[in-house]
């Protein structure tokens, strides 16, 4: 699968979720890339199911290391309550590095964007 780019693989998760047919799927590609060949069927179904299983790598990275950052500066104080706990967590998000939310948060809405864009019914597992 690494052999495709970023926008190939983009591209082959939206067109399924879009058409449901992995035939549909390919024919697209080639058009929409030139090439003659395109990605077996076997290789669709593993990028879709990577994507709305996990999502992106990057996504879980950033998750794991943001909370990595705040886990020890909100329990610095061993918040005793939950209504504690939560406002140490706003404030240390508030204090945290505006760059990082930003991309948390920019993933966040191109995942949305995505799910608009194939107007289905239900598109919770593919945030």
């Amino acid at each position: 699968m690494s052999m495709y780019t970023v926008e190939q693989r983009g591209f082959l998760v939206r067109k399924y979720w879009q058409t449901g047919s992995f035939e549909a799927c390919q024919t697209a590609f080639r058009t929409e890339f030139g090439e003659r060949r395109a990605p077996s069927k076997c290789c669709i179904q593993k990028l879709v199911k990577m994507l709305e299983t996990r999502g992106s790598r990057s996504d879980a990275c950033r998750l794991l290391s943001l909370w990595g950052l705040l886990k020890g500066k909100v329990y610095k104080n061993t918040p005793r309550t939950v209504e504690q706990l939560k406002d140490a967590i706003r404030q240390e998000i508030q204090a945290d590095n505006v760059d990082t939310l930003g991309k948390v948060f920019q993933n966040l809405e191109k995942r949305i964007q995505v799910c608009l864009d194939v107007k289905v019914d239900q598109f919770q597992h593919r945030l």
